[in-house]
């Protein structure tokens, strides 16, 4: 099985393996990686090696990304199987690569992977959580893989002690990837591209928030909870690790009026995020949620506001 589901490709130097694990110690490291990828303090809040086999020999995919030459784990996608309402689906928990080869695309190849392979087990769903203030996640789900979200949990998991999540409320989006969908099909296979910001202004969107910059930073001054409209545009920071590093109280106070705008117009309007744009403004990186009031159905058929 392993033969049927692997990759090489040339990163600095080095030849990385897309594979699943197929000895303990494969298993061992795909557990140790998440340390280095997470910047953990320990394994108290890595996923152990003897969950990542159940999940993998009983209808999970798990796939890790090893250098070549060295044996050592870069890269790892661990999911298993969920269930809600009716629906079987994949959930996959884990997606992540050391920082050494990180945007080089070796996440976005483990993900299409994973895909690969929930369509021969069956599946027509995989769902995974992120921080919806992370615009480079928020880029990567909608805008390569072409995830939706129909959902918003304040603080899914509490407190996170890595050093992405320390000290922040553990607020999420729910993706969701429809892997046989035309939806996923057209963006994975380029035949779909996402329009400009001033296409999307034309359409006279609901702007949820207004942001200004002062001192090299976004704050919010003002923000709608209106639902007159199909269309709903809403900022984050684009940047939101060099934010924190300037003012924890800012990203705590976008966190905090972001949770009610996100409550607002997905949980209670029934709102879906379709789509994701990010651009240079000067020197400051600006990223926009694009929410779409629309039926699920026309949504992954391939239906867009500006189409």
């Amino acid at each position: 099985m392993i033969n049927n589901y692997l990759e090489k490709i040339r990163i600095n130097n080095n030849t990385i393996v897309i594979r699943e694990p197929s000895s303990l110690d494969d298993y061992q490291k795909l557990m140790n990686v998440q340390i280095d990828i997470w910047g953990m303090q320990d394994y108290r809040e890595a996923v152990a090696h003897h969950m990542i086999i159940a999940s993998h020999r009983n209808g999970g995919v798990v796939l890790g990304a090893f250098e070549e030459e060295t044996g050592q784990a870069v890269g790892l996608v661990y999911s298993t199987p969920g269930y809600s309402e009716g629906t079987i689906y994949l959930y996959s928990h884990l997606t992540g690569v050391i920082p050494k080869y990180r945007y080089k695309g070796i996440g976005y190849l483990l993900k299409l992977w994973q895909r690969r392979i929930a369509l021969e087990k069956g599946y027509y769903l995989i769902k995974w959580t992120f921080d919806p203030m992370q615009s480079s996640n928020a880029f990567f789900n909608i805008v390569k893989l072409g995830v939706i979200v129909r959902s918003f949990y304040p603080n899914y998991y509490g407190e996170l002690m890595d050093e992405i999540n320390r000290g922040m409320p553990s607020d999420r989006f729910i993706a969701e990837w429809w892997i046989r969908s035309a939806r996923v099909k057209n963006i994975i296979e380029k035949k779909y591209r996402q329009p400009e910001l001033d296409k999307i202004l034309s359409l006279k969107p609901l702007i949820a928030n207004e942001v200004a910059i002062e001192n090299g930073m976004p704050i919010i001054v003002n923000y709608r909870l209106d639902s007159s409209k199909d269309l709903v545009l809403i900022e984050i920071p684009g940047e939101l690790n060099r934010l924190r590093k300037l003012s924890m109280d800012l990203v705590l106070k976008w966190r905090s009026i972001l949770k009610e705008i996100f409550t607002y117009y997905i949980n209670k309007m029934g709102y879906t995020v379709i789509g994701f744009t990010t651009f240079m403004d000067n020197d400051l990186r600006r990223s926009y949620y694009i929410l779409w009031r629309r039926c699920l159905e026309d949504i992954l058929s391939g239906a867009y506001p500006w189409s």
